[in-house]
């Protein structure tokens, strides 16, 4: 069973992803492309290119409907994905009569594919290209 995972978790994962590479290095370079499981379209996540390397800041970026730009830095990287759909709503304070709503994700990558260690997934990155695709499986 998949765990379920809200908006700010995976906010809060991009950010730290992110804070590697802010500052807007020249040595960083642009790639987008598709992100699917089994063929489908991952509706929103996060995608990260992480170097073999600790001192090289990972790179990475949002999904939105299986899309996703992101600034990486050149090199072999491991790439990992945090995949989540949107399954409904929850009350934003648990236990509180009146409590406001907010949406409730549901995470749809194996966990395979969420830790650097674990991923299959590699990238070769040497120059700007939009179509870095990456198909996951969700029997993985």
């Amino acid at each position: 069973m998949r765990k379920l995972v809200n908006l700010p978790v995976s906010l809060v994962i991009l950010t730290l992803v992110l804070a590697g590479g802010c500052g807007g290095s020249s040595d960083e370079i642009t790639v987008s492309g598709q992100v699917t499981i089994d063929g489908a379209p991952i509706p929103t996540g996060v995608i990260s290119f992480v170097d073999a390397d600790p001192s090289v800041p990972a790179g990475g970026g949002p999904i939105k409907d299986g899309r996703y730009t992101a600034l990486v830095t050149a090199g072999e990287k491991t790439v990992t994905v945090l995949g989540n759909k949107l399954v409904g709503q929850e009350p934003e304070y648990e236990g509180v009569a009146d409590s406001p709503m907010r949406d409730k994700y549901e995470m749809i990558t194996p966990p395979e594919y969420n830790a650097t260690h674990l991923s299959p997934l590699r990238a070769t990155i040497s120059g700007s290209r939009d179509d870095l695709d990456f198909d996951l499986d969700s029997k993985l």
